[in-house]
């Protein structure tokens, strides 16, 4: 009787536990399906409207792209090559245009040199507004303020702020900001200090139809990389030629990482061009007077890379030529008389640069170059030969 009567409980109890087991399981099963349900139904409709903007706007979008093979043997003051430099150079655009006014534009590089580093990086994400007075850039671009490029150059380097452009056909308005450097000036047990080196510009110019007279000014207030610069500059037709001139002032801040303090240095730059059936001419001038060295300038990255014939601290003179042959050959040579006091060398030096290229079509070449100049040193004073012999494939697509 007993034993009967604890088995009639143990099935009481099993009787009434079944319903909420059951409903607790359910419940949590419900809560599985919906914590599930719930982001993977946001994540199918945001993939969704992702999918059909693109589809809508795809008409709008435009991809491309370059890509570059080289093959150099250099000998240069800082280093001792004993074998070439393998290297290559990719860059991907993708530019959208989002509506009338408004345009997006992308530039995604990658630098590979082969067996010591290589690394992807986006060169350019900016947005670009348009209308018929006002041309405004916003992100990370390339931008060149001053036509020459001796104090407002980012061709190289990217501006990292915005670009203001506007104008008539009797004055033109152009400025940017910058920002070159974020540092954390001071560090105590409570707060950092952060600082900034930013760097404005500002450009007028009276464009005229011979000829287009203008003025930039270039400042970085405080910081490592404080300065202040101010170019003019002149364009016009001579003896039927493109003349550029551009002279330049600059002067590093207190506060300027330079080793070489000064007051003031000028920098001059003078070309001229013209085109003589398949040729073209180049005559070139030149002046930087010691501590001549923006920031922002051809200055710092016209060497190695672009085979020009000038450098810091040096003064001289020189032309090239342009020629294109038969069967889509073309070459291209520079060469200059380069003098500057106070270096290791005494005397006029002889400054060359060579270009031979094969075109197989019209986004493919094949180049072969042979360099023989000078570059600066770290402070921008000290001058070195460099000599740098090269190939190279290059195709657009």
């Amino acid at each position: 009787m007993q034993k009967e009567t604890e088995e009639s409980s143990l099935r009481r109890q099993t009787k009434n536990n079944l319903p909420l087991g059951c409903f607790l399981f359910f419940v949590c099963l419900t809560l599985i399906g919906v914590l599930w349900a719930i982001p993977a139904q946001g994540a199918t409709d945001n993939i969704t409207k992702r999918l059909s903007n693109l589809e809508s706007r795809w008409g709008h979008l435009q991809l491309g792209g370059e890509f570059s093979l080289l093959a150099d043997y250099k000998q240069r003051f800082f280093e001792e090559y004993r074998t070439p430099d393998l290297k290559n150079y990719l860059n991907l655009y993708l530019d959208a245009q989002i509506d009338r006014n408004f345009y997006f534009y992308l530039m995604l590089s990658y630098y590979d040199n082969y067996g010591y580093i290589n690394h992807l990086y986006l060169s350019e994400a900016a947005v670009r507004y348009r209308s018929p007075q006002l041309l405004v850039d916003l992100g990370k671009f390339y931008f060149t303020l001053d036509p020459l490029g001796l104090i407002a150059d980012h061709s190289t380097s990217p501006l990292q702020g915005f670009a203001v452009q506007t104008g008539n056909t009797d004055l033109y308005l152009g400025g940017f900001y910058s920002r070159l450097f974020l540092n954390p000036a001071s560090i105590d047990e409570e707060k950092i200090g952060v600082t900034s080196d930013d760097q404005l510009g500002l450009r007028i110019a009276v464009p005229k139809p011979g000829y287009m007279l203008g003025m930039t000014l270039v400042t970085t207030p405080e910081g490592d990389l404080s300065e202040t610069a101010i170019g003019l500059d002149f364009i016009t037709n001579v003896a039927d030629g493109a003349l550029q001139t551009e002279v330049a002032w600059y002067k590093p801040g207190t506060d300027s990482f330079q080793s070489y303090k000064h007051d003031g240095a000028y920098g001059g730059l003078v070309t001229w061009s013209k085109n003589i059936a398949a040729t073209t001419y180049t005559l070139n001038a030149w002046y930087f007077e010691k501590g001549f060295a923006p920031i922002s300038s051809v200055l710092n990255d016209s060497f190695l890379e672009k085979g020009e014939i000038y450098a810091n601290n040096s003064y001289g003179i020189g032309g090239g030529l342009q020629h294109k042959m038969a069967n889509n050959w073309d070459a291209t040579v520079k060469a200059g008389v380069l003098l500057s006091p106070d270096q290791t060398f005494s005397g006029p030096q002889l400054t060359f640069s060579g270009r031979l290229r094969k075109a197989f079509s019209i986004a493919t070449n094949l180049e072969f170059g042979f360099d023989s100049g000078f570059e600066a040193d770290v402070n921008k004073i000290d001058l070195h030969r460099y000599n740098r012999l090269f190939v190279g494939f290059n195709t657009i697509f």
